[in-house]
Protein backbone atom coordinates (compact mmCIF):
# COMPACT_ATOMS: atom_id res chain seq x y z
CA UNK A 1 0.00 0.00 0.00
CA UNK A 2 1.33 3.60 -0.26
CA UNK A 3 0.35 6.63 1.91
CA UNK A 4 -0.37 10.50 1.49
CA UNK A 5 2.87 12.17 -0.22
CA UNK A 6 3.59 15.32 2.42
CA UNK A 7 3.48 19.00 0.57
CA UNK A 8 1.05 21.17 -0.79
CA UNK A 9 -1.83 19.45 -2.81
CA UNK A 10 -2.68 21.09 -6.24
CA UNK A 11 -6.39 22.81 -6.87
CA UNK A 12 -7.92 22.05 -9.84
CA UNK A 13 -10.53 23.03 -12.01
CA UNK A 14 -14.03 20.60 -12.50
CA UNK A 15 -12.52 20.24 -15.79
CA UNK A 16 -9.48 19.05 -14.91
CA UNK A 17 -11.15 16.97 -12.24
CA UNK A 18 -13.15 15.29 -15.14
CA UNK A 19 -10.34 14.62 -17.14
CA UNK A 20 -7.70 12.91 -14.65
CA UNK A 21 -11.09 10.91 -13.58
CA UNK A 22 -10.98 9.36 -17.37
CA UNK A 23 -7.04 8.99 -17.15
CA UNK A 24 -7.67 7.23 -13.66
CA UNK A 25 -10.41 5.04 -15.32
CA UNK A 26 -8.37 3.97 -18.32
CA UNK A 27 -5.46 3.48 -15.84
CA UNK A 28 -7.29 0.91 -13.61
CA UNK A 29 -8.53 -1.27 -16.82
CA UNK A 30 -5.19 -1.68 -17.75
CA UNK A 31 -4.52 -2.82 -14.37
CA UNK A 32 -1.46 -0.29 -13.38
CA UNK A 33 -3.81 0.65 -10.16
CA UNK A 34 -0.79 2.30 -8.47
CA UNK A 35 0.05 4.40 -11.35
CA UNK A 36 -3.51 5.70 -11.23
CA UNK A 37 -3.34 6.25 -7.65
CA UNK A 38 0.05 8.49 -8.19
CA UNK A 39 -1.92 10.34 -10.62
CA UNK A 40 -3.94 11.68 -7.88
CA UNK A 41 -2.16 11.46 -5.12
CA UNK A 42 -1.04 15.07 -5.30
CA UNK A 43 -4.49 16.15 -5.57
CA UNK A 44 -7.00 18.17 -2.80
CA UNK A 45 -8.82 15.24 -0.62
CA UNK A 46 -12.04 16.57 -1.95
CA UNK A 47 -10.91 16.24 -6.00
CA UNK A 48 -9.67 12.63 -5.16
CA UNK A 49 -12.82 11.77 -3.40
CA UNK A 50 -14.93 13.33 -6.45
CA UNK A 51 -12.73 10.95 -8.77
CA UNK A 52 -13.13 7.82 -6.73
CA UNK A 53 -16.85 8.48 -6.40
CA UNK A 54 -16.86 8.99 -9.94
CA UNK A 55 -15.36 5.61 -10.61
CA UNK A 56 -17.58 2.40 -11.27
CA UNK A 57 -17.16 0.06 -8.45
CA UNK A 58 -14.89 -2.14 -9.35
CA UNK A 59 -12.13 0.47 -10.53
CA UNK A 60 -13.31 2.51 -7.09
CA UNK A 61 -12.28 -0.53 -4.77
CA UNK A 62 -9.23 -1.19 -6.92
CA UNK A 63 -7.49 2.27 -6.15
CA UNK A 64 -9.22 2.02 -2.38
CA UNK A 65 -7.13 -0.86 -1.92
CA UNK A 66 -4.13 0.29 -2.82
CA UNK A 67 -4.41 3.35 -0.11
CA UNK A 68 -3.34 2.89 2.96
CA UNK A 69 -6.13 2.90 6.13
CA UNK A 70 -4.34 6.29 7.16
CA UNK A 71 -4.21 7.70 3.39
CA UNK A 72 -8.27 7.10 3.54
CA UNK A 73 -8.49 8.58 7.20
CA UNK A 74 -6.47 11.62 5.86
CA UNK A 75 -8.33 11.94 2.84
CA UNK A 76 -12.11 11.96 4.93
CA UNK A 77 -10.73 14.11 7.41
CA UNK A 78 -9.08 17.13 5.19
CA UNK A 79 -13.01 16.92 2.67
CA UNK A 80 -15.62 19.29 2.18
CA UNK A 81 -18.23 18.43 4.55
CA UNK A 82 -20.77 17.55 0.97
CA UNK A 83 -17.63 15.55 -0.81
CA UNK A 84 -17.03 13.40 2.39
CA UNK A 85 -20.71 12.37 2.87
CA UNK A 86 -20.83 11.67 -0.79
CA UNK A 87 -17.80 9.66 -1.15
CA UNK A 88 -18.66 7.89 2.25
CA UNK A 89 -22.00 6.73 0.70
CA UNK A 90 -19.96 5.09 -2.58
CA UNK A 91 -17.27 3.63 -1.59
CA UNK A 92 -19.75 1.21 0.54
CA UNK A 93 -19.49 0.60 4.12
CA UNK A 94 -17.08 -3.32 3.40
CA UNK A 95 -14.42 -0.99 1.75
CA UNK A 96 -14.54 1.66 4.34
CA UNK A 97 -14.65 -1.07 7.47
CA UNK A 98 -11.27 -2.85 5.94
CA UNK A 99 -9.51 0.42 5.36
CA UNK A 100 -10.51 1.69 8.61
CA UNK A 101 -9.72 -1.39 10.86
CA UNK A 102 -6.48 -1.20 10.09
CA UNK A 103 -5.89 2.68 11.40
CA UNK A 104 -5.60 3.52 14.92
CA UNK A 105 -8.85 4.17 16.59
CA UNK A 106 -9.02 7.35 17.40
CA UNK A 107 -8.60 8.17 13.59
CA UNK A 108 -11.04 5.73 12.58
CA UNK A 109 -13.59 7.67 14.72
CA UNK A 110 -12.49 11.19 13.33
CA UNK A 111 -13.23 9.56 9.83
CA UNK A 112 -16.69 8.29 10.50
CA UNK A 113 -18.22 11.69 12.06
CA UNK A 114 -17.46 13.10 8.09
CA UNK A 115 -19.94 10.43 7.22
CA UNK A 116 -23.39 10.45 6.59
CA UNK A 117 -25.46 8.78 9.58
CA UNK A 118 -26.69 6.00 8.53
CA UNK A 119 -23.31 4.79 6.85
CA UNK A 120 -20.99 5.93 9.76
CA UNK A 121 -23.88 3.44 12.02
CA UNK A 122 -23.14 1.09 9.29
CA UNK A 123 -19.61 1.31 9.18
CA UNK A 124 -19.06 1.37 12.98
CA UNK A 125 -21.00 -1.97 13.55
CA UNK A 126 -18.53 -3.37 11.29
CA UNK A 127 -15.40 -2.38 12.72
CA UNK A 128 -16.80 -3.46 16.00
CA UNK A 129 -14.50 -3.25 19.05
CA UNK A 130 -11.88 -1.05 16.88
CA UNK A 131 -13.78 2.38 17.92
CA UNK A 132 -14.77 0.89 21.41
CA UNK A 133 -12.96 3.81 22.96
CA UNK A 134 -14.99 6.59 21.13
CA UNK A 135 -18.24 8.17 21.50
CA UNK A 136 -20.38 7.13 18.27
CA UNK A 137 -21.51 3.97 20.45
CA UNK A 138 -22.14 6.01 23.48
CA UNK A 139 -24.50 8.74 21.26
CA UNK A 140 -27.00 8.95 19.25
CA UNK A 141 -25.64 9.68 15.71
CA UNK A 142 -27.96 13.00 15.57
CA UNK A 143 -27.11 14.27 19.09
CA UNK A 144 -24.21 16.52 20.08
CA UNK A 145 -22.53 13.67 21.70
CA UNK A 146 -21.34 12.15 18.51
CA UNK A 147 -19.97 14.72 17.14
CA UNK A 148 -18.19 16.47 19.90
CA UNK A 149 -14.30 15.64 20.39
CA UNK A 150 -13.06 14.50 24.35
CA UNK A 151 -9.40 15.35 24.03
CA UNK A 152 -9.47 19.78 23.66
CA UNK A 153 -7.33 22.64 24.76
CA UNK A 154 -8.05 24.17 28.01
CA UNK A 155 -6.46 26.74 30.27
CA UNK A 156 -6.95 27.59 34.38
CA UNK A 157 -8.46 30.86 34.76
CA UNK A 158 -5.82 31.68 36.72
CA UNK A 159 -3.05 30.88 34.57
CA UNK A 160 -1.20 33.34 31.86
CA UNK A 161 -0.89 33.37 27.84
CA UNK A 162 2.51 31.79 27.87
CA UNK A 163 0.68 28.76 29.73
CA UNK A 164 -2.33 28.46 27.10
CA UNK A 165 -0.07 28.48 24.67
CA UNK A 166 2.32 25.28 25.86
CA UNK A 167 -1.41 23.83 25.95
CA UNK A 168 -1.92 24.22 22.38
CA UNK A 169 1.13 22.97 21.44
CA UNK A 170 0.41 19.82 22.76
CA UNK A 171 -2.74 19.45 20.22
CA UNK A 172 -0.21 20.16 16.86
CA UNK A 173 -1.50 17.06 15.81
CA UNK A 174 -5.13 17.04 16.51
CA UNK A 175 -6.05 20.82 15.92
CA UNK A 176 -9.12 19.94 14.26
CA UNK A 177 -10.65 23.94 13.80
CA UNK A 178 -10.60 25.00 17.17
CA UNK A 179 -11.17 28.83 17.24
CA UNK A 180 -11.15 29.02 21.28
CA UNK A 181 -9.69 27.90 24.08
CA UNK A 182 -11.84 27.49 26.68
CA UNK A 183 -11.07 28.50 30.43
CA UNK A 184 -12.21 26.33 33.28
CA UNK A 185 -11.63 26.52 37.27
CA UNK A 186 -11.03 23.61 39.33
CA UNK A 187 -13.67 20.36 38.41
CA UNK A 188 -13.17 21.04 34.99
CA UNK A 189 -15.92 24.16 35.49
CA UNK A 190 -16.28 26.16 32.19
CA UNK A 191 -16.23 29.42 32.76
CA UNK A 192 -15.24 31.54 29.60
CA UNK A 193 -13.14 31.05 26.46
CA UNK A 194 -10.48 33.16 24.71
CA UNK A 195 -9.97 33.63 21.06
CA UNK A 196 -7.28 31.85 19.25
CA UNK A 197 -6.84 35.82 17.86
CA UNK A 198 -6.57 37.49 21.24
CA UNK A 199 -4.23 34.49 22.95
CA UNK A 200 -2.18 35.29 19.58
CA UNK A 201 -1.91 38.99 19.95
CA UNK A 202 -1.18 39.10 23.63
CA UNK A 203 2.30 38.65 25.37
CA UNK A 204 2.89 35.70 27.15
CA UNK A 205 2.39 37.04 30.68
CA UNK A 206 -0.69 38.56 30.11
CA UNK A 207 -3.62 37.14 32.92
CA UNK A 208 -5.63 35.01 30.94
CA UNK A 209 -8.87 36.22 32.93
CA UNK A 210 -8.03 39.92 31.11
CA UNK A 211 -8.53 38.32 27.71
CA UNK A 212 -11.30 36.17 28.90
CA UNK A 213 -14.81 36.39 27.05
CA UNK A 214 -18.54 34.68 27.95
CA UNK A 215 -19.27 31.59 26.56
CA UNK A 216 -22.50 32.61 24.23
CA UNK A 217 -23.86 28.79 24.20
CA UNK A 218 -23.13 25.49 25.47
CA UNK A 219 -25.01 22.22 24.87
CA UNK A 220 -25.35 18.92 26.58
CA UNK A 221 -24.60 15.25 24.53
CA UNK A 222 -28.15 14.72 23.86
CA UNK A 223 -28.59 18.52 22.51
CA UNK A 224 -29.80 17.45 18.90
CA UNK A 225 -28.57 17.96 16.10
CA UNK A 226 -30.69 20.73 14.36
CA UNK A 227 -29.96 23.01 17.78
CA UNK A 228 -26.18 22.64 17.22
CA UNK A 229 -26.86 23.67 13.51
CA UNK A 230 -29.11 26.73 14.66
CA UNK A 231 -26.85 27.79 17.17
CA UNK A 232 -24.12 27.86 14.42
CA UNK A 233 -25.69 29.49 11.92
CA UNK A 234 -27.91 32.05 13.99
CA UNK A 235 -25.17 32.94 16.68
CA UNK A 236 -21.83 32.81 14.19
CA UNK A 237 -20.66 30.00 17.09
CA UNK A 238 -17.69 28.55 15.71
CA UNK A 239 -17.60 26.22 18.15
CA UNK A 240 -19.42 24.78 21.06
CA UNK A 241 -18.83 23.74 24.45
CA UNK A 242 -20.15 20.08 25.79
CA UNK A 243 -21.14 20.45 29.37
CA UNK A 244 -22.84 18.12 31.82
CA UNK A 245 -23.50 19.58 35.27
CA UNK A 246 -21.53 22.55 34.64
CA UNK A 247 -18.22 20.48 33.75
CA UNK A 248 -16.98 20.92 30.36
CA UNK A 249 -17.00 16.61 29.10
CA UNK A 250 -16.25 18.00 24.92
CA UNK A 251 -15.88 20.28 22.67
CA UNK A 252 -17.78 20.51 18.96
CA UNK A 253 -15.05 21.96 17.02
CA UNK A 254 -16.07 24.32 13.93
CA UNK A 255 -15.53 21.81 11.04
CA UNK A 256 -18.11 19.23 12.89
CA UNK A 257 -20.69 22.48 13.36
CA UNK A 258 -20.19 23.27 9.56
CA UNK A 259 -20.85 19.04 8.79
CA UNK A 260 -23.65 19.16 10.87
CA UNK A 261 -24.88 22.42 9.40
CA UNK A 262 -24.74 21.40 6.00
CA UNK A 263 -26.26 17.83 6.82
CA UNK A 264 -29.64 19.93 8.49
CA UNK A 265 -29.95 22.01 5.75
CA UNK A 266 -29.73 19.37 2.77
CA UNK A 267 -31.79 17.42 4.60
CA UNK A 268 -34.76 20.23 4.75
CA UNK A 269 -34.19 20.84 1.25
CA UNK A 270 -34.58 17.06 -0.65
CA UNK A 271 -37.46 16.79 1.72
CA UNK A 272 -39.45 19.63 0.18
CA UNK A 273 -38.69 17.40 -2.91
CA UNK A 274 -39.68 14.09 -0.97
CA UNK A 275 -36.36 13.01 -1.83
CA UNK A 276 -34.14 12.81 1.72
CA UNK A 277 -31.86 9.96 1.58
CA UNK A 278 -31.55 9.81 -2.10
CA UNK A 279 -28.57 11.27 -4.29
CA UNK A 280 -28.00 11.75 -7.70
CA UNK A 281 -25.24 9.31 -7.87
CA UNK A 282 -25.79 6.75 -5.30
CA UNK A 283 -27.26 3.04 -5.33
CA UNK A 284 -30.57 2.88 -7.64
CA UNK A 285 -32.30 0.85 -4.86
CA UNK A 286 -32.00 3.72 -2.58
CA UNK A 287 -33.27 6.20 -4.87
CA UNK A 288 -36.01 3.65 -5.90
CA UNK A 289 -37.08 3.59 -1.82
CA UNK A 290 -37.26 6.61 -1.38
CA UNK A 291 -38.92 8.29 -4.51
CA UNK A 292 -41.33 5.42 -5.36
CA UNK A 293 -43.45 6.11 -2.00
CA UNK A 294 -44.28 9.59 -3.13
CA UNK A 295 -44.60 9.17 -6.48
CA UNK A 296 -47.03 6.85 -5.55
CA UNK A 297 -48.79 8.93 -3.37
CA UNK A 298 -49.04 11.82 -6.22
CA UNK A 299 -50.71 9.02 -8.38
CA UNK A 300 -53.10 9.00 -6.25
CA UNK A 301 -53.93 12.50 -5.81
CA UNK A 302 -53.39 12.91 -9.39
CA UNK A 303 -56.69 10.68 -9.95
CA UNK A 304 -58.61 13.15 -7.54
CA UNK A 305 -57.58 15.88 -10.38
CA UNK A 306 -58.56 13.84 -12.91
CA UNK A 307 -61.87 12.78 -11.11
CA UNK A 308 -62.30 16.72 -10.78
CA UNK A 309 -62.27 17.23 -14.66
CA UNK A 310 -64.37 14.39 -15.12
CA UNK A 311 -67.41 16.45 -13.40
CA UNK A 312 -67.23 18.69 -16.50
CA UNK A 313 -67.34 16.00 -18.99
CA UNK A 314 -70.82 17.99 -20.62
CA UNK A 315 -68.59 21.19 -20.69
CA UNK A 316 -65.59 20.13 -22.01
CA UNK A 317 -67.34 18.17 -25.06
CA UNK A 318 -69.45 21.49 -25.71
CA UNK A 319 -65.81 23.83 -26.06
CA UNK A 320 -63.36 21.32 -26.66
CA UNK A 321 -60.45 24.28 -26.54
CA UNK A 322 -60.94 24.18 -22.93
CA UNK A 323 -58.78 21.29 -22.56
CA UNK A 324 -56.13 22.69 -23.88
CA UNK A 325 -55.82 25.52 -21.30
CA UNK A 326 -56.44 23.10 -18.32
CA UNK A 327 -52.17 22.49 -18.07
CA UNK A 328 -51.94 26.38 -18.25
CA UNK A 329 -54.07 27.29 -14.88
CA UNK A 330 -53.22 24.09 -12.71
CA UNK A 331 -49.30 24.54 -13.73
CA UNK A 332 -48.83 27.81 -12.71
CA UNK A 333 -50.93 27.53 -9.68
CA UNK A 334 -48.54 24.50 -8.74
CA UNK A 335 -45.51 26.98 -9.00
CA UNK A 336 -46.65 29.73 -7.24
CA UNK A 337 -47.36 27.69 -4.42
CA UNK A 338 -44.04 26.28 -4.40
CA UNK A 339 -42.45 29.16 -4.49
CA UNK A 340 -44.22 29.86 -1.27
CA UNK A 341 -43.83 26.48 -0.03
CA UNK A 342 -39.94 26.77 -0.55
CA UNK A 343 -39.62 29.72 1.09
CA UNK A 344 -42.06 29.57 4.32
CA UNK A 345 -40.20 25.64 4.78
CA UNK A 346 -36.67 27.47 4.61
CA UNK A 347 -37.69 30.37 7.40
CA UNK A 348 -38.86 27.53 9.78
CA UNK A 349 -35.52 25.62 9.09
CA UNK A 350 -33.64 28.84 9.49
CA UNK A 351 -35.73 30.08 12.76
CA UNK A 352 -36.71 33.40 10.53
CA UNK A 353 -40.37 33.50 12.28
CA UNK A 354 -39.61 34.17 15.34
CA UNK A 355 -42.58 36.61 16.73
CA UNK A 356 -44.34 36.89 13.08
CA UNK A 357 -47.66 35.90 13.38
CA UNK A 358 -49.02 33.06 11.21
CA UNK A 359 -52.23 35.29 10.34
CA UNK A 360 -49.80 38.02 8.93
CA UNK A 361 -48.28 35.34 6.63
CA UNK A 362 -51.20 33.99 5.10
CA UNK A 363 -52.18 37.70 4.37
CA UNK A 364 -48.68 38.37 2.73
CA UNK A 365 -49.19 35.71 0.45
CA UNK A 366 -52.78 36.35 0.03
CA UNK A 367 -51.79 39.35 -1.23
CA UNK A 368 -48.78 38.70 -3.69
CA UNK A 369 -50.79 35.86 -4.80
CA UNK A 370 -53.76 38.31 -6.53
CA UNK A 371 -50.86 40.33 -7.41
CA UNK A 372 -49.18 37.12 -9.48
CA UNK A 373 -52.44 36.47 -10.64
CA UNK A 374 -53.84 39.94 -11.69
CA UNK A 375 -50.63 40.29 -14.13
CA UNK A 376 -50.65 35.87 -15.52
CA UNK A 377 -54.63 36.41 -15.37
CA UNK A 378 -54.04 39.13 -17.95
CA UNK A 379 -51.45 37.91 -19.68
CA UNK A 380 -53.34 34.71 -20.50
CA UNK A 381 -56.64 36.24 -21.13
CA UNK A 382 -54.78 38.22 -23.91
CA UNK A 383 -53.32 35.49 -25.34
CA UNK A 384 -56.21 32.45 -25.50
CA UNK A 385 -58.16 35.71 -26.88
CA UNK A 386 -55.40 36.31 -29.84
CA UNK A 387 -55.14 32.65 -30.05
CA UNK A 388 -58.62 31.33 -30.58
CA UNK A 389 -59.89 35.09 -31.12
CA UNK A 390 -62.67 34.35 -28.50
CA UNK A 391 -62.83 37.25 -25.64
CA UNK A 392 -64.77 34.94 -23.08
CA UNK A 393 -62.62 32.07 -23.25
CA UNK A 394 -59.97 34.88 -22.40
CA UNK A 395 -62.11 36.49 -19.63
CA UNK A 396 -62.89 32.73 -18.64
CA UNK A 397 -59.15 31.92 -18.37
CA UNK A 398 -57.94 34.67 -16.78
CA UNK A 399 -60.45 35.29 -13.65
CA UNK A 400 -59.19 31.36 -13.02
CA UNK A 401 -56.04 31.88 -13.32
CA UNK A 402 -56.63 34.96 -10.70
CA UNK A 403 -58.09 32.78 -8.14
CA UNK A 404 -55.86 29.46 -8.43
CA UNK A 405 -52.68 31.95 -7.56
CA UNK A 406 -54.15 33.72 -4.73
CA UNK A 407 -55.09 30.21 -3.33
CA UNK A 408 -51.61 29.04 -4.32
CA UNK A 409 -50.08 31.65 -1.58
CA UNK A 410 -52.94 30.75 0.53
CA UNK A 411 -52.10 27.11 0.82
CA UNK A 412 -48.00 27.69 -0.21
CA UNK A 413 -47.78 29.56 3.35
CA UNK A 414 -50.36 27.46 5.14
CA UNK A 415 -49.57 24.04 4.80
CA UNK A 416 -46.41 23.88 5.96
CA UNK A 417 -47.38 25.80 9.42
CA UNK A 418 -49.97 23.97 9.91
CA UNK A 419 -47.62 20.79 9.36
CA UNK A 420 -45.86 22.63 12.32
CA UNK A 421 -48.71 23.66 14.63
CA UNK A 422 -49.60 19.25 14.50
CA UNK A 423 -45.88 18.25 14.74
CA UNK A 424 -45.64 17.09 11.48
CA UNK A 425 -42.31 18.31 9.55
CA UNK A 426 -43.26 20.36 7.38
CA UNK A 427 -40.88 19.66 5.15
CA UNK A 428 -41.77 16.17 4.41
CA UNK A 429 -45.67 16.14 3.17
CA UNK A 430 -46.23 20.01 2.26
CA UNK A 431 -45.33 19.51 -1.43
CA UNK A 432 -47.68 16.79 -2.73
CA UNK A 433 -50.65 18.26 -0.36
CA UNK A 434 -49.87 22.13 -2.09
CA UNK A 435 -49.61 20.74 -5.62
CA UNK A 436 -53.34 18.50 -4.91
CA UNK A 437 -54.87 21.59 -3.90
CA UNK A 438 -53.87 24.02 -7.22
CA UNK A 439 -54.50 21.33 -9.58
CA UNK A 440 -57.62 20.49 -8.09
CA UNK A 441 -59.04 24.15 -7.26
CA UNK A 442 -57.45 24.87 -10.80
CA UNK A 443 -59.71 23.17 -12.37
CA UNK A 444 -63.05 23.18 -10.45
CA UNK A 445 -62.73 27.19 -10.79
CA UNK A 446 -61.52 27.41 -14.17
CA UNK A 447 -63.99 24.81 -15.29
CA UNK A 448 -66.90 26.27 -13.15
CA UNK A 449 -66.37 29.56 -13.95
CA UNK A 450 -66.69 28.39 -17.88
CA UNK A 451 -69.89 26.27 -17.21
CA UNK A 452 -71.39 29.35 -15.47
CA UNK A 453 -70.66 31.68 -18.57
CA UNK A 454 -70.72 28.43 -21.43
CA UNK A 455 -73.16 31.34 -23.17
CA UNK A 456 -69.85 33.41 -23.72
CA UNK A 457 -67.48 30.87 -25.20
CA UNK A 458 -69.96 28.90 -27.70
Amino acid sequence: MVSVTSGAELVISEEEASSIAEEVHLLIRAGDEHTAWERMRHLHPSDIGSILASLPRGSRNAVVAVMSPETVAWMFRHMNPVVAARVGTRLGTGVLSAALAQAHPRTALDTLRRLPRRRAREVADALGQSVADGTLDEHDLDDAGAFMVSRFPTIGSGQGVGTARDQLREFAGTWYGFTHIFVVESGDVLTGQVSMIDLAKSPDATPIQSITTPVLAEVSVDTPREECARLHRHYNVTQLPVVEDGRLIGVIPAEFLLSASIEEDTEQMLQVASVAGDSADGPLLASVRSRLPWLTINLGTTFLAAFTVSLFESTLARVVVLAAFLPVVAGQGGIGGTQTLTLIVRAIALGQLVGVSASRLLVRELALGLLHGVWLGVLVAVVAWLWQQNIGLGLVLGLAMLGNMAMAGLVGAGVPLLLRRIGVDPAVASAVAVTTVTDVFGFLLFLGIASAAISLLI
